[in-house]
């Protein structure tokens, strides 16, 4: 009987393994996206409108504790309301001063509206406490975008990665970082994450594309995927929540009497922001299996257009699949800058090793491959900038997954003043902190920098995965 039981469960784990393995793998790799018909590229470099200006205006925040503190500030500042969607929070001490600041914020009447992926954060033990003290404010809300659900594996696959900060509905904060400590921690802090924002802000609102911002983000919160992180709470729950808003409250007041002048001051956005000719927003569909990769679509349109490309990437995973939307013969392009993770910066193994497997190709197609070298410190910015003048900021990874699977949100900004400045700021990395790749696969010798040896179980664990992840290359 006991050996009956067995084998009917092994039979019953095997079939929905199958079950999976269809829904998960299988489907994805065949699965043909419903394309627009409709869409067009949202620039068209041959057109130079010299006299044109828009009302918005941006700012670059590049360092990780000026970007920390930006937000602080932002929740500080906001009168109405405020709308939060990126992919993850992570526990920590930045976490729970951001919490607290939404509390603040909320108490004093703005409405607090916070969309997470349901996946990665669902199971987030720390998060679930906030989440019961959410549940009893009046002025806040979270919901997940797909949480897990068992016997809907197609959903697994479709992970919302936006990042997305609105404030009053008129200025909104896009760029890569989630929220932990990693994304705005002090310079030397080991296991950094270096990436950036672009705050937007303008003049006139009925002309913004903050106004297109709000619509999307409208759009995303009423969803069908989107859903309520907390249908209904036990006392227990309800003194848990308690007990861990109190908690950060305390630990926010605590940093005000420390550093009351970087938290508490007001920020004068326009000395730091440049004017615009046009700030697009960019997003993929929200659908399950493959979308219509709308940003590469973007991004392949400027490239075939543009002369020049530089572009950072944590990881650059080139497809078959992303490749078909590309025609060779239209691109023509004088010079082509990548600036990437080396083994030793890279966090992310599985992502790097589809980089890893595509790497000698790389460095044979563009003009310049850079990786970045410091070992206690990675790149996690998305950045892309063509002729000098038209710059792309925001949560879209050079991978499949990022072009097929997740959500995800950039900014096109039509500006030569804010791209040479990025421009600038990508430089700093590059010869600072980078070396060159040779067609050898071998460094550039470079007086100022100095090549970071991986360890040996890591650069084995990325070479043994590179064979594996080109299997899978559609999923990474």
């Amino acid at each position: 009987m006991i050996h009956k039981s067995i084998n009917i469960i092994l039979v019953l784990v095997g079939c929905y393994l199958l079950y999976l393995i269809v829904f998960c793998v299988i489907v994805p790799y065949f699965y043909k996206p419903k394309e627009n018909s409709s869409w067009n590229p949202a620039v068209n470099l041959s057109q130079n409108e010299e006299n044109v200006v828009s009302s918005d205006k941006v700012v670059l925040l590049q360092d990780r504790e000026d970007s920390g503190l930006a937000r602080l500030q932002l929740i500080k500042n906001a009168k109405k309301s405020i709308d939060l969607s990126t992919y993850a929070i992570q526990k920590g001490t930045y976490s729970d001063l951001f919490f607290a600041s939404l509390f603040e914020a909320a108490d004093r009447g703005v409405k607090v509206r916070i969309l997470l992926d349901g996946m990665v954060n669902q199971f987030n033990k720390d998060l679930r406490l906030y989440s019961y003290a959410i549940y009893q404010h009046p002025n806040m809300e979270l919901k997940y975008y797909e949480p897990l659900h068992l016997g809907k594996p197609w959903t697994w696959n479709n992970r919302f990665h936006d990042k997305l900060f609105i404030i009053d509905e008129e200025l909104a904060l896009v760029g890569g970082r989630n929220i932990g400590d990693k994304y705005f921690s002090a310079q030397g802090s080991k296991g950094a994450s270096n990436d950036r924002d672009v705050l937007v802000f303008t003049e006139k609102l009925e002309t913004s594309v903050l106004k297109q911002m709000n619509v999307y983000y409208q759009y995303v919160w009423e969803h069908p995927f989107t859903k309520s992180s907390v249908k209904k709470l036990s006392q227990r729950k309800e003194k848990l929540g308690e007990r861990k808003r109190k908690r950060a409250i305390h630990l926010l007041k605590h940093a005000k009497e420390v550093y009351p002048l970087s938290i508490d001051k007001m920020i004068n956005w326009k000395k730091d922001a440049y004017p615009t000719k046009k700030v697009h927003f960019l997003f993929n569909p929200h659908q399950r299996f493959n979308k219509d990769p709308l940003i590469w679509k973007e991004i392949v349109s400027l490239s075939e257009q543009a002369k020049s490309i530089y572009l950072e990437s944590p990881y650059i995973v080139p497809t078959q699949k992303m490749l078909a939307y590309v025609d060779k013969k239209k691109i023509a392009i004088d010079h082509w800058k990548v600036l990437t993770n080396s083994v030793a910066s890279s966090p992310n193994l599985v992502a790097f090793s589809g980089y890893w497997a595509s790497r000698k190709d790389i460095v044979h197609f563009v003009d310049e491959l850079y990786e970045y070298q410091p070992k206690t410190e990675s790149l996690h910015g998305k950045t892309y900038i063509f002729d000098g003048k038209i710059s792309l900021i925001g949560s879209y990874n050079l991978d499949a997954r990022s072009t097929f699977l997740n959500t995800e949100t950039m900014v096109l900004i039509d500006s030569e003043e804010f791209a040479h400045f990025l421009q600038e700021e990508l430089n700093k990395t590059v010869n600072d902190q980078s070396l060159q790749v040779l067609e050898d696969g071998a460094y550039k010798s470079d007086d100022k920098v100095k090549e970071t040896e991986a360890g040996f179980w890591k650069k084995l664990t990325v070479r043994a995965l590179s064979f594996f992840v080109k299997l899978v290359d559609f999923l990474v």
